[in-house]
């Protein structure tokens, strides 16, 4: 697993930079983009706040905090400010934020520790990684049913055609809600996923299935049943929650939910945010229950959001229009890394006169007396702005957390009067402030956060009397592929670009706009915002988190093929093999190679090939070597052998145990605990967790490596042999292994 690879850390670097680097080694660095960084949030008095980076899901929201080491000491700050230290973890947590906290110093001194708890405190995580509450949720309707079964399935069509994607269909016995189910995901045809959580329920249901859809494989996900190919998959609530890794978001396109009254539980809310089926219908079986709206409404919740261009195409959101604004701003030089720019730097090239100028003066041209948010760079520059719309006789103000909560709920609420035209903010972007009547955003604050650029976008896109589109003017500024900041075209995709056009609109409103262009008009749009182009422009939309995201990194590669670390990027500066990516970030470079790719690698450079056959004897083989430079790798295993179950799975805190007892030993002994200055040497300095960050970072990751140790994904507290390997291990094997660390560490002691 990737979170345990060792990577040199610059420590002049800037904490919250280190905490990108280490997040995207755990994660891989595509997945940096769902974080929210300086993400704006309320205490409990009303005062404006930031989170260093926020990350949502729909099940949680999880607060990263990086913090001068001066902060854990009361003594060292005033008692004003360690008490308004509390107040705002205080109400972080009142709000339902799980809170994770590290100094400068771990993040630059300790970065294997601080990636182990970033993996053990997400990994297991599932739903929707980003900041969407803007967007609608699936439609839904609860289906009472009717006296014949036919008219339940006309409905549910019909329900289909109206563009519903959840129904709830309560139970009423001998009306034959399983054989509806069954016979709906038919006429559908495609693959099917069927939950409960009752043995006989599940068993009763597969010999329906096979009754009723003789056509196609039906198999078992229960306990060890994993049939994961199967057209239909009954599965156990328990076997499918648990193990969602092994299943694509959306390797179904019909999910029945039974017993439905259930789904308020974590378990159920995990499998409706992860898969992304075209249909849902739950089965629920307690009509006592006065609450099924509720049901519902708990499936519309948990289900993934519509995505934006989904939302919009069926009039959920309004349409979206843009200008795109270039300037001759250079983005080039600025530091940034996978998540946000340099603040200093940002605001230093950015806020500059003669840009603002222009950013009013597109206002001026092309949408005056329009209700528009201006986003800015930071409170300043809002205010500066501000002060320049007035200037030209645009009703403006600023609004920030620097106000007071009256002052500011005075603005706000000017500005949703229509008192106010403009309004020039930078940290109103998820404070629950929502304002349909929105006409227009000038998007003057350049983002490398696509969650960033969609908490923007999203005070505009509500539905409105009146309110035909949403106006986006992006100002475009001179960057790199690699830097160039979001913008409508890049979030959505969209490559054609006409000034003023439509971006994402519903298919007949497009349609039509499209034959007004045919036909040599103009469209009406083109008078109110003066500008109109008939051809298309252009634009470059590449994305470096989609060019790679179905790639994988070097160290991803060096796992699936069993390899040492560095063994493959060695190869690459050898130029014995070419990457299909390189991906320069300042002054980090990063290797991606097309998956299809790795047997062809593996040839090459004349690796082994790690399968069921050859599992067993390669492991041995690599035991029988034991090529180490500290006595961690047979102590560690020796651990493992005196911790190990019957079925190959051993605690973590058994083995650091063990660990640390047997250099323990060598100190009562009088003995030589390690050599040079390895850190083992230390014992009687180390805590428990520094025991389990040795043993977990170097001589386990190798193991790992090679797929012969793995952590238990049911439960992240144990380590545990791979399933094959272990099915393979005899007693006699257990007994060679034993013999032989114990060799091993007799002979590194006996060379010293």
């Amino acid at each position: 697993m990737e979170h345990l690879i060792s990577k040199s850390i610059d420590t002049s670097t800037r904490p919250q930079d280190i905490f990108v680097e280490l997040f995207s080694q755990v994660f891989g660095i595509e997945k940096v983009q769902l974080l929210s960084p300086e993400h704006p949030v309320r205490d409990i008095e009303g005062n404006s706040r930031f989170i260093d980076f926020a990350l949502k899901t729909i099940e949680d929201k999880f607060a990263f905090e990086i913090d001068g080491l001066v902060w854990h000491h009361p003594e060292a700050v005033t008692i004003k400010q360690y008490e308004d230290g509390l107040l705002r973890q205080n109400s972080l947590v009142y709000s339902g934020w799980k809170i994770f906290r590290w100094t400068d110093r771990e993040l630059a001194e300790e970065p294997e520790k601080v990636k182990e708890q970033l993996a053990l405190f997400l990994e297991q995580i599932s739903g929707s990684l980003e900041f969407d509450e803007f967007l609608p949720k699936q439609h839904g309707e609860l289906l009472e049913l009717r006296s014949y079964q036919k008219e339940a399935l006309e409905r549910l069509a019909q329900m289909r055609l109206e563009g519903k994607s959840i129904a709830l269909l309560p139970h009423a016995t001998g009306t034959g809600k399983t054989i509806i189910s069954i016979i709906d995901a038919k006429l559908i045809g495609g693959r099917t996923l069927y939950i409960a959580h009752r043995k006989d329920l599940l068993k009763q249901t597969y010999r329906k299935f096979k009754e009723l859809w003789p056509e196609v494989e039906c198999g078992f996900f229960m306990g060890d049943e994993q049939n994961l190919t199967a057209h239909v998959v009954i599965g156990s609530i328990q076997s499918v929650s648990g193990q969602l890794q092994k299943f694509g978001k959306k390797d179904f396109q019909y999910l029945i939910i039974d017993e439905a009254h259930h789904a308020a539980a974590r378990t159920y809310r995990r499998i409706l945010s992860y898969f992304e089926p075209d249909f849902i219908l739950g089965l629920t079986a307690t009509p006592e229950r006065a609450d099924n709206q509720s049901i519902l409404e708990l499936f519309r919740e948990s289900a993934h959001r519509l995505t934006l261009r989904e939302a919009i195409e069926q009039g959920d959101l309004v349409p979206i229009r843009c200008v795109r604004v270039l300037t001759n701003v250079d983005l080039k030089k600025i530091r940034f890394n996978e998540v946000q720019y340099n603040q200093k730097d940002i605001e230093t090239t950015i806020m500059i006169p003669a840009r603002d100028r222009l950013i009013v003066k597109t206002y001026l041209d092309h949408a005056p007396g329009k209700r528009a948010v201006n986003f800015c760079v930071n409170i300043k520059h809002g205010e500066n702005l501000a002060a320049l719309y007035r200037e030209n006789s645009v009703k403006a103000d600023s609004v920030s957390g620097r106000l007071s909560q009256s002052e500011r709920d005075r603005i706000l609420k000017d500005f949703k009067m229509g008192n106010i035209d403009v309004l020039c903010a930078c940290d109103i972007l998820n404070e629950g402030w929502d304002c349909p009547e929105i006409e227009v955003l000038l998007m003057a604050r350049p983002t490398l956060s696509k969650v960033v650029y969609l908490q923007q976008l999203g005070r505009g896109t509500r539905k409105s009397p009146g309110k035909e589109h949403l106006l986006v003017f992006d100002f475009v500024d001179n960057a790199t592929r690699y830097n160039a900041p979001q913008s409508i075209h890049r979030i959505v995709g969209e490559r054609k670009y006409r000034p003023g056009g439509l971006v994402i609109a519903p298919p007949d409103i497009k349609g039509q706009e499209e034959e007004l262009i045919a036909s040599g008009e103009k469209p009406p749009i083109s008078l109110e915002i003066g500008l109109w182009t008939k051809e298309y422009q252009e634009i470059d939309l590449f994305n470096w988190q989609e060019a790679i995201k179905d790639m994988i990194t070097v160290n991803e590669l060096e796992i699936e093929l069993s390899t040492s670390h560095g063994f493959i990027k060695r190869a690459i500066e050898r130029n014995e093999i070419r990457p299909d990516h390189i991906l320069k970030l300042g002054e980090r470079i990063y290797y991606y190679f097309q998956c299809d790719r790795k047997e062809e690698i593996r040839v090459i450079l004349n690796i082994p090939k790690v399968d069921k056959s050859t599992l067993k004897r390669m492991f041995l083989e690599y035991v029988r070597e034991m090529d180490i430079s500290s006595s961690y790798k047979p102590v560690m295993l020796l651990a493992i052998l005196d911790s190990i179950d019957k079925n190959g799975h051993a605690k973590i805190s058994d083995v650091t145990t063990k660990f640390r007892s047997f250099y323990l030993n060598r100190v009562e002994a009088g003995l030589l605990v390690e050599k040079g200055n390895i850190r083992m040497a230390r014992v009687n300095e180390l805590d428990d967790q520094d025991i389990q960050q040795i043993v977990l970072s170097m001589p386990f990751e190798k193991f790992e490596r090679r797929k012969y140790l793995q952590y238990d994904l049911k439960n992240l507290s144990n380590i545990q042999f791979n399933n094959i390997l272990w099915k393979q291990i005899q007693q006699e094997d257990i007994i060679e292994l034993r013999k032989l660390c114990e060799n091993a560490i007799a002979k590194y002691y006996n060379d010293e």
